[in-house]
């Protein structure tokens, strides 16, 4: 380790999302004033963190040599963004005892920053950690290293917009990004890494935001300029990146918007946010391109310029799209006790608009463009009533034929706001789940429908184990088709968990077909296995042949290998085993002889 250690504890803020694969605009911008100032430094996530400098804790000599090691540094930056509580499949945000930990190990009197919006939150809640020369920023964590670099004092600050542009390139190619776990794939292409970069600041209803949210209290909205954006965008290019998401805004229809001081519901500009669209699909070596939040009020107060901005999403972004619409509440009273952005009239409104042009597919399988929903449990003036009116939502939504990509339901944190009733909130969930979730996806990905380019990422659990990372042979090719399960998802925002019911090798892509459906994931197989060299693994997780049609082929091919003879064709091994032809056979398998 060299210089200043920057460790990346992952940040997950309704506005910037930065956990594995996705890597977050904050920690670029922190690496960027390193780079930029030309100090030397150590990039770590916590991840590698934890896998590799963890372990060396539990034992005196490994935890001195360790402590020897951070010595050597002239300190450390520690981001720690977790606020939106959920489940993670490829990594998990730092935690407040992991953090504890950290310092703990960190020389005495070394300087060091924690900053993130996490660090407020454990503040508030009483958290004190006792080592000398520590400061947690409450602005710009960024700005805060930059002053002590600059004076060799601690003091809160925010970034200029000229060091938001400078730190902001140079973070673009920082050690944050070549150095980044997912940036490159072990076969030497390029790997699943998200860039997740920022296109504003604040909010447009900071007079009076949602209660429960962090963005209004960030003030009036600082725009960055198109070709600020799109210089940012060349040089992660330059740098390896190939999947973007334009994030850092709570509403992507309210860049550039007008009359965001003075109007309720600032009116959309099509054309800001279709030159930042367009110049980044003009790069040819892009590949993934998404956005993500939009306020459906804003939406359905402006009908004609929102259609426009409609249009260029689905024009210029990769199928798979998700506009994550933050009801929270269909209740009329939690929506005035909390402020919130939208009432269920305007949700409805907006859902049909982006249903009417984006429910197209796409070249990956998936519909172009559609709408997510939030919805928020512990609000102020929520009862047992709450829920049934999110259903009946719900509910007329679907008897309207209206698609929502996903649901999130989530348990609103910090002090302020009031107990759930836990029986009627597992209840909702699981009919949510159960009559929403699950027709929708069959509705919207049905059996038959092949995917393209799903990632894999763990075996047997849907989160990614510290093993699976370390020991390559969960990596090697000759897993491929043994008993197990995997699980991979399509690079993107939001994207659908799919189990195939056997082992594909890790950190690896494939097209598949789905098969079945759960409530918020999918079964499938690959497409194009060859019968000649597929396993009864894989042979039984295609529909219609079962365990007994999957051995019969395996026995067949045996009798044929020892004749010397390979299959010329699949109905040729269908034909030899004595089995009907599955309808699918011809989309999943294929004859290499």
């Amino acid at each position: 380790m060299e210089g200043w250690l920057v460790l990346d504890g992952y940040e997950d803020e309704p506005a910037a999302f930065g956990v594995p694969n996705y890597l977050g605009f904050h920690i670029r911008y922190i690496c960027g004033v390193l780079e930029a100032r030309g100090v030397p430094y150590t990039y770590m996530t916590i991840d590698e963190w934890r896998m590799h400098q963890k372990p060396r804790l539990a034992e005196p000599e490994d935890r001195n040599a360790l402590k020897r090691e951070l010595s050597e540094l002239d300190g450390a930056v520690v981001l720690a963004g977790a606020v939106v509580p959920g489940k993670y499949v490829r990594g998990t945000p730092i935690s407040r005892r992991e953090m504890d930990e950290v310092l703990a190990i960190l020389p005495s009197g070394q300087p060091v920053l924690c900053g993130g919006w996490a660090i407020r939150h454990w503040r508030y809640d009483g958290w004190i950690p006792l080592r000398s020369n520590l400061f947690c920023a409450v602005q710009d964590t960024d700005a805060s290293l930059d002053h002590y670099l600059s004076t060799g004092e601690w003091g809160h600050a925010r970034r200029t917009p000229e060091q938001w542009t400078r730190w902001a390139h140079a973070g673009a190619s920082s050690k944050a990004v070549m150095e980044h776990p997912d940036l490159t794939a072990p076969d030497g292409s390029p790997g699943p890494l998200t860039y997740e970069i920022e296109l504003y600041q604040g909010c447009v209803r900071f007079k009076r935001g949602c209660k429960f949210c962090i963005e209004p209290k960030k003030g009036l909205p600082l725009w960055r300029s198109e070709e600020d954006v799109l210089g940012e965008l060349t040089a992660a290019m330059d740098a390896g990146v190939r999947h973007v998401r334009i994030g850092g805004a709570t509403d992507i229809y309210t860049y550039r918007a007008e009359g965001v001081e003075e109007l309720e519901y600032p009116i959309p500009d099509p054309e800001p946010i279709a030159k930042v669209l367009h110049g980044a699909r003009e790069d040819e070596r892009l590949d993934i391109l998404h956005v993500d939040n939009a306020n459906p009020s804003i939406i359905a107060e402006s009908i004609e310029p929102s259609t426009e901005i409609t249009k260029t999403l689905v024009e210029t972004l990769s199928d798979g799209a998700v506009l994550s619409f933050g009801l929270e509440s269909a209740d009329p009273t939690v929506h005035e006790q909390n402020w919130l952005n939208c009432n269920p009239e305007q949700l409805r409104i907006a859902i049909r608009l982006v249903n009417e042009h984006g429910r197209q597919r796409g070249e990956r399988g998936l519909p172009r463009l559609l709408p997510g929903l939030n919805f928020i449990a512990g609000l102020n003036g929520e009862t047992e009533a709450t829920y049934r009116m999110n259903l009946e939502l719900l509910a007329s939504l679907r008897n309207e034929g209206l698609w929502l990509r996903r649901i999130n339901i989530r348990q609103v944190e910090g002090q302020g706001f009031q107990e759930i009733p836990e029986q009627t909130f597992r209840e909702f969930k699981r009919e949510v789940r159960e009559s929403i979730d699950r027709p929708l996806l069959k509705e919207m990905l049905p059996v038959g429908t092949i995917l393209r380019d799903v990632w894999w990422e763990a075996h047997d659990d849907r989160i990614r184990r510290p093993e699976q990372v370390l020991d390559p042979s969960y990596r090697e090719a000759s897993i491929h088709g043994a008993p197990g399960i995997t699980f991979g998802r399509q690079i993107g925002a939001y994207p659908i968990l799919v189990g195939v019911p056997y082992k594909i090798p890790l950190e690896t892509g494939s097209d598949i077909l789905v098969t079945g459906h759960g409530m918020r994931s999918i079964t499938g197989v690959e497409v194009g296995l060859d019968v000649n060299s597929a396993t009864q693994q894989q042979f039984m997780a295609i529909p219609g042949i079962g365990s007994k049609g999957a051995w019969r082929l395996v026995s067949a091919r045996a009798r044929a290998a020892s004749r010397g003879v390979a299959f010329d064709s699949v109905e040729s091994a269908f034909a030899a085993a004595r089995l009907d032809f599955p309808a699918t056979a011809d989309s999943v398998l294929s004859c290499d002889a």
